[in-house]
Order: structure tokens, then sequence, then C-alpha cells
């Protein structure tokens, strides 16, 4: 890539979590976030040592590739009974395959309150991840992220995410990853360059931008405010790619990674995606 912005995808992991290193060398990409695991299942084989080896020799021919992971989708710190000791034993297993991967930084979605309420909601998913971390050295980052607001979800307002981090004995382990659908969805109105300003403010004023690790720079399929969370691509959604632009060229987010979860498709594929973001860069300057 012609920039030095971290700009990557989140690639499949499917015949070796190494491959999605050879996949992202093909699309020349700088930053990568995998699954460590099948996303939809709550066990999965131990890593071998072959497979840890494959992944950091391949990892030492791109050292200029950064690589985060993000937690499978069933792990639910706001649950109760055999559901949440489940997701409590799986985030302690991806917490263990991150460190033993040299990876440091791991997405977490903060949960689902079940009807609890989110006020008890935030106090149950600090208690519980603090439950894991007491007993993990591992210095692995866990990235609260930004939700959509659907159902019963916790995290769709940046208090949340303020409140879950205030609220936990172990607040140095934790970052923030913004999804920008995620945000528009959730009612963050970003269409318009005063909005942009003000939303980023606001996430400064109550989380704080030093927070910030990481960008999930996605389209919306969905209107602002709907609470419903459909990726589409850059551009091709409402927020637009001149919002896009935005936060690709904000001077706070030179050292933020930015990774797409755009559709893959006969609409357009990922390294279309890529041109596309590439050619925003720069066209606004920085803000």
């Amino acid at each position: 890539m012609t920039t030095n912005k971290k700009i990557g995808f989140h690639l499949s992991v499917a015949g070796g979590i190494n491959l999605a290193i050879d996949k992202a060398a093909e699309l020349g990409i700088n930053a990568l976030q995998v699954f460590l695991k099948n996303s939809n299942r709550w066990t999965a084989p131990p890593l071998s040592e072959k497979d840890i080896n494959a992944f950091k020799d391949k990892w030492k021919s791109f050292p200029d590739l950064s690589i985060c992971a993000h937690t499978g989708y069933l792990i639910n710190p706001a649950g109760d009974g055999e559901n949440l000791e489940k997701s409590l034993i799986l985030l302690a297993d991806e917490i263990a395959r991150a460190e033993v991967l040299g990876i440091k930084r791991l997405v977490l979605h903060p949960g689902n309150h079940k009807g609890a309420g989110i006020e008890e909601g935030i106090k149950q998913i600090a208690f519980n991840i603090d439950s894991v971390l007491e007993r993990d050295h591992s210095g692995v980052e866990i990235l609260l992220e930004t939700t959509a607001g659907q159902g019963s979800s916790v995290g769709h307002r940046f208090e949340h995410i303020k409140d879950i981090i205030a609220a936990s004995r172990y607040p140095n382990r934790f970052g923030v990853c913004l999804d920008t659908c995620h945000i528009f969805a959730a009612g963050y109105d970003i269409t318009t360059e005063t909005g942009y300003r003000n939303t980023i403010e606001e996430f400064d004023r109550i989380i704080g931008i030093d927070r910030l690790r990481l960008f999930h720079l996605n389209d919306s399929k969905k209107g602002c405010g709907s609470k419903v969370d459909r990726h589409d691509h850059i551009g091709l959604g409402l927020i637009g790619s001149e919002v896009i632009s935005y936060f690709l060229n904000d001077g706070r987010f030179d050292n933020v990674d930015f990774i797409l979860e755009t559709p893959d498709d006969e609409i357009r594929s990922d390294r279309d995606n890529l041109e596309l973001v590439l050619s925003l860069i720069s066209q606004t300057g920085n803000k």
C-alpha cells in the first residue's frame, strides 16, 4: 500500500490460522483481524505447536503487519447460569490463544443483559470479565466494541463502555474498538462533518481517544438509530464514502488500525473496497 496507515480486513482462517497472513500479503494490506477458533462454537481443539510455530514464522516474514483477534460471537459476559460459565471459560481460552500467538489485542462484544437492564448488565460485564482477568497475566488487551443496540445488547452508548471500564478492577487491560456501522445504527449521526466532529468530541469526552485502539470501518445498510447491525460496502450504504474519509484523514487516528468487515460478494470484492478506501485518504485533509 502507498500509505503508512494500518488498513486491512477481517480474513478467514480456514485451512490454518497462518494462511490468513498469506491472504493479507496477497491483498497488500498491513492490518489483519482473525478469529482464533470457530466463532459460533463453544469449544475447539487446542492450537498445536505446529500451528503456533507456522503462524509466528509467517508473521515474522511480514513484520509490518499488525494483527488483532476477535472473540467468538457466543461469549456473553452479561449472561447467567450455564451460558455465563461457558462464556467465561471461552473468553479465558481465547485470551490464552491470543497470548501464545503473540497477538496483543482481542476485540470483545460487551454482551447482552437479557432483560436485567443496562445498569445491571454493565455491573455484571465488568465483574465477570474481572473474574477472568484476575487469573490471567498475559497482558492481552481487551477491546470493547461499540454495538448497534440490537435487542438487549450493551455498548451502544459511549457511556456504557466508559462505565464498564470504570467498574473494572483492571482498567488498564481495556481499550476500545469503534465500529462505524454500529455507532451509526445506534443513533450517532455522523453523516455530516458537524455530526462527525460532534460524535468524536463526545467519544473523547466520555471515553477518551487515548482508549481507542481499532476502527471497524464499515458502511451501513440500515439507517441512523435503527439499532440494526447490517454492514455494507464502503460508499454503498447510508453512511457514505465522504464520512468514511473523515475517519481516515483525522490526524488523531494516525496510530489507530482500520479493519474493514465489509461483504466480499458479487457486488464488490475486498480488493475493490480496499482501493476505494485508499483513494479516500488525504481527500479531505486532516481534521
